[in-house]
């Protein structure tokens, strides 16, 4: 009997991520494995933890997460409205450099990302992990299996895909640069069918749907979150528990009525 090959496809959406991770918790305590996982920006993040296969940590990961981890702007939402502002200005040089800078300081989230990801454990796992960024010049996207990855560039690429520009700089890998995937595909259903899925579990972080073609497919188990899962900055340690336990109870609930 051949052996189906299942997909799991991550969103992104910022601290809305948590509930990947509770998904993710579901998802062990019902055995259910799969052989790919692909993701866009957080999604890209939590692809990889699950390609590492270290629960526990992703988990103690989320759990301890505060603002500081992944930003040194004291006040995220002022930034981000001080830079869409900046927009209306695209002629002035200091508005210019302001926009390709970022304006918000990501360091640190540079430095979560080398912390937390193992490019060589993702590598040599058994689970296949793919993930999808934009180059900034042309707006080309790259929809990269980790084979496609050079050596050494993984976690660059995942801090690619996640570089929500212009909020965060766009990040810079070799002579070029790029921006969050999201700009392309925020839901990169079609990345895994390209790498061999031909079941998918669908991790959409917005209550509608991103991609409705996919929700009703029978190869196809699409989770939205039952309830908002809030802002893509709402690092209040309540709301991310609250979300990451909503994950695991809608992933418990949608396969009780659903299909294996």
């Amino acid at each position: 009997m051949k052996n189906v090959k299942r997909g799991v496809v991550l969103s992104g959406g910022g601290t809305k991520g948590a509930y990947e991770i509770g998904v993710w918790k579901a998802l062990r305590e019902l055995s259910v494995d799969y052989q790919i996982v692909t993701g866009t920006s957080i999604g890209s993040i939590n692809g990889a933890l699950m390609a590492m296969g270290d629960f526990d940590k992703a988990e103690q990961i989320w759990r301890n997460m505060v603002m500081v981890d992944l930003m040194s702007e004291p006040e995220p939402e002022k930034g981000i409205l001080r830079t869409f502002a900046e927009t209306l200005f695209p002629t002035m040089e200091s508005r210019r450099k302001k926009l390709i800078d970022g304006a918000v300081d990501n360091s640190p989230f540079r430095d979560f990302v080398n912390k937390n990801i193992d490019e060589e454990k993702v590598r040599a796992s058994e689970v296949d992990y793919g993930l999808v960024t934009v180059r900034a010049r042309d707006r080309k996207p790259y929809l990269l299996p980790k084979d496609k990855i050079p050596q050494g560039q993984m976690k660059d690429y995942i801090i690619a895909s996640s570089s929500v520009y212009p909020v965060f700089p766009m990040h810079r890998i070799g002579t070029d640069y790029f921006i969050d995937g999201m700009y392309y595909d925020n839901l990169p259903i079609k990345l895994a069918v390209s790498m061999g899925a031909e079941e998918l579990i669908v991790v959409d972080l917005h209550q509608k749907p991103q991609h409705p073609e996919f929700a009703g497919r029978a190869n196809v188990l699409y989770l939205t979150p039952s309830v908002d899962l809030g802002g893509i900055l709402a690092f209040d340690r309540k709301k991310i528990y609250e979300n990451l336990e909503m994950g695991y109870q809608d992933t418990i609930r949608k396969f009780s009525v659903g299909r294996k």
